[in-house]
């Protein structure tokens, strides 16, 4: 047993590892500004959780894990290099996972944390007894828990954010889309492609790809002229290659879809709770990566597990309803997920008011991807733009970039600007009428402001 101290614990990927190295029996420490929800269920495990920095928190430690945005000046990372500790990122300790047990990565610009979840769902159900990471944040239904060590093969989101997904070396990869993101970490979408050709290679036996994103369908073509060793399978909803998801209908509250492939003749169905082509597209992809993994032959009860499947937190997810308005929240931060976000909530709602209340993540995202997100919000009837989350920037290294610039830039005939989390909420609360579906949408805490809404639109509904 060692004793790991993980700086910053109390974000969800870092939480992660602290669950995987407790069900492996570690002792587990970790620091973070302030406790959370993540924190206290760590806690409850019996993990030793310190809030604030100092090195005196590295009493008895063995290894210190950090993520990769740790600052280098860290007061606990410096004691730990004066102290000749060892200092793992998470990109190394998926690098060991990975070594040790037949891995299926879920790679991708969006739909990655859904897929992966689904994944997870499908070898629990098939009785595999998975180990996974699904870094939602919160719970994953139908799992355990977001994070687990199992018996079984592992199952992870591979994050391409600070070239992460490079640490893993896959059995079998899916790959959802190759999208121009991260852009404070690749400078154009050459790098993107990159760092993915450079994933590829490093997937052992097979790689399934998403035809239907431009980008992933480019990396296929590549791969099946460059990579000998790896069996490239392609999938979605389109083209007459691979496999096909076609007549995709809404029945009784069910998103039901037909399943092909185009070069054996084998067929299949399947049904989902959540709505959207997306999701569709998920589904599948999850279903071909775990049949893949463990070598099966039909691909009927992949898809028929998936049948539980309610989505993992924050995509797509159903916060409530108060005086007749509909509240959903999604993680969608870039142009291509907002899209995908909003035409599942019309999929689901065709006939409601759509409101979206968008808040940026980052300032460097919203100045390189303006012009994909001049026509993402199309779908919707209302869009108001909060302001942007800053995460990692600082305002003043991006004089001009902020939410009036994006609203003015929007083509939408009603976009507002909806000011910080409390205007937002102020405003909402006074646009919004029975009938409608709000939809928030971002990577930050914009969340909040729909839980805020729902709170004032049931107090008032109380009152009459």
């Amino acid at each position: 047993m060692t004793h790991y101290h993980i700086i910053g614990i109390g974000g969800a990927g870092m939480s992660a590892i602290a669950h995987l190295l407790l069900d492996q029996g570690h002792r587990v420490s970790g620091c973070d500004q302030q406790a959370n929800h993540l924190t206290r269920e760590l806690a409850a495990r019996g993990a030793t959780i310190c809030i604030g920095h100092d090195a005196a928190h590295l009493r008895d430690v063995e290894v210190v894990a950090i993520s990769s945005a740790l600052r280098p000046d860290h007061p606990e990372l410096l004691a730990a290099r004066q102290r000749d500790l060892p200092v793992v990122k998470r990109a190394d300790l998926w690098h060991t996972w990975s070594q040790h047990k037949a891995t299926l990565a879920i790679a991708g610009t969006h739909g990655k944390t859904t897929t992966t979840a689904m994944c997870a769902l499908i070898l629990s159900r098939l009785g595999s007894d998975p180990a996974y990471i699904v870094p939602a944040g919160g719970p994953v239904p139908g799992l355990e828990r977001y994070a687990r060590w199992g018996s079984g093969p592992f199952v992870i989101e591979a994050d391409e954010y600070d070239r992460l997904f490079l640490g893993l070396v896959p059995e079998v990869a899916i790959v959802t889309s190759v999208d121009w993101d991260h852009v404070d970490v690749y400078p154009t979408p050459a790098a993107v492609a990159a760092a993915f050709d450079q994933f590829a290679r490093q997937t052992r036996r097979a790689l399934i790809v998403c035809q239907d994103d431009p980008g992933a369908q480019q990396a296929a073509q590549r791969w099946q002229a460059e990579l000998a060793e790896q069996r490239i399978v392609v999938y979605g909803t389109q083209g007459t290659q691979g496999w096909q998801a076609s007549a995709i209908r809404q029945e009784q509250g069910w998103t039901c879809f037909e399943v092909v492939d185009h070069e054996s003749g084998m067929h299949a169905t399947g049904r989902l709770r959540m709505p959207g082509l997306h999701n569709v597209r998920n589904a599948l992809g999850a279903a071909l990566g775990v049949r893949e993994l463990l070598g099966a032959q039909e691909l009927q009860p992949m898809l028929t597990a998936l049948e539980e499947f309610q989505g993992a937190a924050r995509r797509f997810e159903y916060k409530g309803e108060a005086a007749g308005v509909t509240v959903i929240d999604d993680y969608a931060h870039n142009p291509s997920k907002v899209q995908a976000a909003l035409q599942a909530a019309r999929m689901r709602y065709p006939q409601r008011r759509l409101v979206a209340y968008f808040q940026p993540h980052t300032f460097s995202r919203t100045q390189a991807l303006i012009d994909a997100f001049a026509t993402a919000f199309d779908a919707a009837d209302m869009v108001l733009i909060g302001a942007i989350y800053p995460s990692r920037e600082r305002a003043e290294d991006f004089p001009g970039i902020d939410a009036a610039w994006l609203a003015q830039r929007l083509h939408h005939p009603q976009v507002i600007e909806a000011g910080d989390n409390d205007a937002a909420v102020a405003c909402l609360e006074e646009l919004l009428r029975p009938g409608d579906v709000l939809l928030t949408l971002g990577a930050g805490d914009g969340y909040l402001v729909g839980e805020r809404v729902l709170a004032r639109l049931a107090r008032r509904s109380s009152h009459g």
